[in-house]
């Protein structure tokens, strides 16, 4: 009879310590709970910044092939003139000095028209990157994670809601049977 009272008292006990544990492992489920979802979150935030750089990295290799092309170009018709101007300029003739300055005012007009089309390639490609810069700060504005944030925050909250009630049941559950004997 003695054994069978001091087996209660020591089941009482043990079940006592339990319930006293509860706040503890409540605390401890809510911190994993929030060290998962912090992590998640970063995780996510890594991948989008990773996908958002892999685009802006595409899309600067296809402005810098166009960019390639276009100073290709500007080489190609410098090294045209360049090769035709020895051709063109070796002349022996004795010349007056109006013819002179005819061909310097010519010399004076091929050199300001092939400067504007430098200038001309290069305010295109100047317009391009700007262009280029301004959709990459749009396409960074749209797709900085806000709404991927906002719907594992959601997610986050359905769960957590869920859980609290399932522990807030388990408890109803616990103490319905010790005290509803």
């Amino acid at each position: 009879m003695m054994n069978d009272v001091e087996n209660e008292v020591e089941e009482q006990q043990a079940e006592d310590e339990y319930v006293n544990r509860v706040p503890e492992l409540k605390l401890l489920s809510e911190d994993i709970d929030k060290a998962t979802n912090t992590f998640i979150n970063a995780t996510l935030e890594l991948e989008s910044a990773i996908q958002q750089y892999q685009r802006a990295e595409a899309k600067l290799g296809g402005a810098v092939t166009t960019i390639s092309k276009k100073v290709d170009t500007i080489n190609q018709h410098i090294d045209k003139v360049l090769e035709n101007a020895p051709t063109k300029l070796k002349v022996t003739v004795n010349v007056n000095d109006a013819d002179w300055k005819k061909i310097q005012e010519l010399f004076a007009k091929e050199r300001q028209w092939m400067t504007a089309q430098m200038q001309t390639h290069i305010r295109e490609v100047n317009s391009m990157l700007a262009d280029e810069r301004k959709k990459v700060r749009d396409r960074y504005k749209e797709y900085d994670g806000c709404y991927l944030g906002h719907y594992a925050q959601w997610f986050f909250w359905l769960f957590f809601t869920i859980g609290i009630f399932v522990v807030a049941g388990g408890v109803g559950v616990m103490i319905a049977k010790n005290f509803g004997k």
